[in-house]
């Protein structure tokens, strides 16, 4: 009881933390020369988010158009796979039907005899209960198998998977950072309480 107050403390003072987040603070450098080379970083980074935005369409119009042909492939291989599944179903339920059949009569004859050997003693009789024990067991050891039903991929699965390849960062605030310093500006690292604050 004392273990579980304990870890109850313990989440209560956990989810009452402060939770912060680091923030770069850009501090730019002074000069005529110094705020034009800032203004060709913003237009470097712009030209890249846009490059990037465009490629990124692109690449899910490309997966989009990958998908409906994946698709189109996908389900006629599941008609295929489908009819092969509907014959072997129509087979199972024949040798199914045989099956019963026989395991029911193996059963009732064991009942039979059982109920003989047991009340009567008699050897015949005991000797047919091993025997329809034993035909009993290699039925349950050969019972048909249900066949399994065939998988069909959905378009969204491979819509997803043929778009997961689209990357939509390019590094873009990044290669902005560089060209920030480069021109002489100044990125500080700040951390931010952003949930259970202190007042």
């Amino acid at each position: 009881m004392t273990k579980y107050l304990f870890l109850s403390f313990i989440l209560f003072i956990t989810g009452c933390a402060p939770e912060y987040m680091v923030k770069n603070i850009y501090i730019p450098p002074v000069g005529v020369t110094a705020k034009k080379c800032i203004n060709q970083c913003e237009i470097i980074r712009k030209n890249c988010e846009s490059s990037c935005n465009l490629k990124y369409n692109q690449c899910i119009n490309d997966a989009y158009k990958r998908a409906k042909d994946i698709k189109a492939l996908e389900d006629i291989e599941y008609q295929k796979r489908y009819n092969r599944y509907k014959m072997a179903l129509d087979n199972y339920r024949l040798r199914l039907y045989t099956w019963q059949s026989q395991y029911d009569s193996s059963y009732k004859d064991y009942n039979y005899f059982s109920s003989k050997c047991r009340v009567n003693k008699d050897a015949y009789a005991c000797d047919r209960q091993r025997d329809l024990r034993y035909t009993i067991d290699k039925l349950l050891r050969v019972k048909p198998i249900h066949p399994k039903i065939p998988y069909q991929k959905s378009f969204e699965q491979i819509y997803n998977n043929e778009k997961s390849v689209c990357q939509s960062n390019c590094n873009c605030q990044k290669d902005y950072d560089v060209c920030f310093l480069n021109c002489g500006g100044e990125i500080q690292m700040k951390k931010i309480c952003i949930s259970n604050c202190d007042k």
